[in-house]
């Protein structure tokens, strides 16, 4: 008898050792989704501060081309000075186009594109007070 309700037992246990096993099989699973998706986390994180790493470098040349070009009480050594390092990015270009209320979506494209392609252009109708620019634009536009 003792030998039946021996095997009985391990009967019994070896169910709950399948569920045991299975339960530590998708504990493996979700900690290796876990870990992937940490990982790309963190390569998002490492991007965001690269960019954010450029930004400020970009930031603090124009603040150094300012600094150079005024004196001790901010006023203009030369009336002349030009800052040229800095950057107007796409969407810079973009808003400034939906500013100057440009409504023909067509024309829109073509403007962002040329303007794209056109990066002296840029900094010249940045430069401008906004109620210039349309004028501006349309003069350059014409020439080509």
């Amino acid at each position: 008898m003792g030998e039946a309700s021996s095997s009985n037992e391990s009967k019994r246990k070896a169910p709950m050792v399948d569920v045991i096993q299975n339960q530590f099989s998708m504990l493996n699973n979700n900690l290796a989704v876990l870990g992937s998706y940490m990982k790309h986390g963190n390569e998002v994180a490492t991007d965001l501060v690269e960019i954010a790493r450029i930004q400020a470098t970009a930031t603090q040349d124009v603040v150094a081309d300012i600094r150079r070009c005024t004196d001790y009480y901010g006023e203009h050594v030369h009336h002349q000075c030009r800052i040229t390092s800095y950057q107007y990015f796409e969407s810079n270009i973009w808003s400034l186009l939906v500013d100057m209320n440009i409504s023909d979506e067509n024309l829109l494209d073509q403007c962002y594109n040329f303007l794209c392609e056109n990066p002296t252009k840029v900094k010249q109708l940045f430069g401008l007070p906004a109620q210039r620019r349309m004028t501006k634009f349309n003069m350059m536009t014409r020439r080509n």
